[in-house]
């Protein structure tokens, strides 16, 4: 009989734990909630601004994750484990559409995925890459992660592949749409390129000239 009460004894103990530590949990995540949303919005204006310094605005495009056309644009492309999650058209103080801002993931990179803001100009008729940004980046230390710096980032400034892809080469660029590889971290350069390459290739298609 002991042995019974013992037992009923700590299933309630136990239950009354789960319901605490569960009721803590909801707390701690509805107060944590609001200032983590805060910081990333903010994040995502700064960034938006670093890749399209010249636009004063920024409008969002509601369904762009799911539009099927982009995806089988992408797919067509042979940008695998590639997607578009978002598309913001930029405009200068007046209205005028600048191009748009496209946040790009491909999933192929050595510490998994790698998550960039693009800045394209659409002005004159060409597509001209204005400068990328990383959201998501988690490569080696001394390697992968290099693709944050300078040295490897700024190449894609000004880049207007046309409707040919970016590409990169391990021997040094010698066409105006390459790229040079970082040392040793081609995974990463390789995943870095396709993400650049899935936000052109969505440019191109808002602009109606998808291939």
């Amino acid at each position: 009989m002991k042995k019974e009460t013992s037992l009923g004894h700590d299933i309630v103990i136990i239950t009354l734990i789960t319901l605490v530590a569960g009721l803590l949990l909801g707390v701690v995540h509805t107060v944590t909630a609001g200032p983590i949303a805060r910081q990333e919005e903010k994040t995502r204006i700064e960034t938006q601004k670093a890749v399209f310094s010249d636009a004063a605005s920024f409008e969002p495009m509601e369904g762009i994750e799911e539009d099927a056309a982009i995806v089988k644009a992408l797919e067509d492309a042979g940008l695998s484990k590639t997607s578009v999650e978002a598309v913001d058209v930029a405009y200068d103080g007046s209205g005028e559409k600048l191009g748009y801002v496209i946040t790009s993931v491909n999933k192929e990179g050595y510490g998994g995925e790698i998550k960039i803001m693009t800045g394209i100009s659409s002005k004159d008729g060409s597509l001209t890459v204005n400068s990328i940004a990383f959201l998501t980046l988690a490569e080696t230390a001394g390697m992968g992660m290099k693709a944050d710096l300078p040295d490897f980032k700024d190449q894609f400034k000004g880049l207007d592949p046309g409707q040919v892809m970016i590409e990169y080469t391990k021997n040094g660029k010698s066409a105006d749409h390459e790229i040079d590889a970082i040392s040793g971290s081609t995974v990463t350069t390789k995943a870095v390129t396709k993400a650049v390459n899935a936000a052109i290739t969505a440019a191109r298609y808002l602009e109606g000239g998808a291939s």
